[in-house]
């Protein structure tokens, strides 16, 4: 369980020094959503705006918040609103 928290741990540090690095594909962005869920779309925003505390929160509670968090940020979505039909297709 430790060595997982060092990777986790490694990769939200390397996107937060290094956004190119992670950004070799969407998967980076999906890959910090499921960290934290809405850090996604913050990072796809280029790390602007405020920190999505209300949908990091709910991610944790609800693993559907979560799910929806990590599809709008694979799809490269940038918007700050939490996402609550989990039934549609993430719009851009």
């Amino acid at each position: 369980m430790k060595k997982c928290a060092w990777v986790i741990l490694a990769v939200v540090i390397l996107g937060a020094v290094s956004p190119t690095a992670v950004r070799a594909s969407d998967a980076g962005a999906g890959l910090l959503s499921a960290v934290l869920p809405g850090t996604g779309e913050w990072y796809n925003r280029n790390w602007r705006g405020s920190f999505p505390w209300a949908e990091c929160v709910l991610g944790y509670v609800c693993c559907l918040v979560q799910l929806s968090s990590i599809m709008d940020a694979v799809n490269g979505n940038t918007d700050e609103g939490l996402r609550i039909d989990f039934w549609t297709a993430p719009s851009k």
